[in-house]
């Protein structure tokens, strides 16, 4: 997996995040705050059943 897959597939980022770990990406919190946080969140999003992980997996 590289950046630049999950930017091919940021859409599935942004919906992931929402609907797995409440967050939403544009959030004033959530940009007030540590871009490690945000990058933790989307490396587990790979690590469960999402439609990011499925997209970035497909042959």
């Amino acid at each position: 997996m590289s950046w630049v897959a999950l930017i091919e597939h940021w859409r599935l980022v942004i919906a992931d995040l929402r609907k797995e770990e409440g967050i939403d990406l544009y959030s004033p919190t959530v940009l007030a705050g540590s871009w490690l946080t945000v990058r933790s969140a989307i490396f587990s999003l790979l690590d469960s059943a999402t439609r990011l992980r499925s997209a970035l997996t497909r042959r």
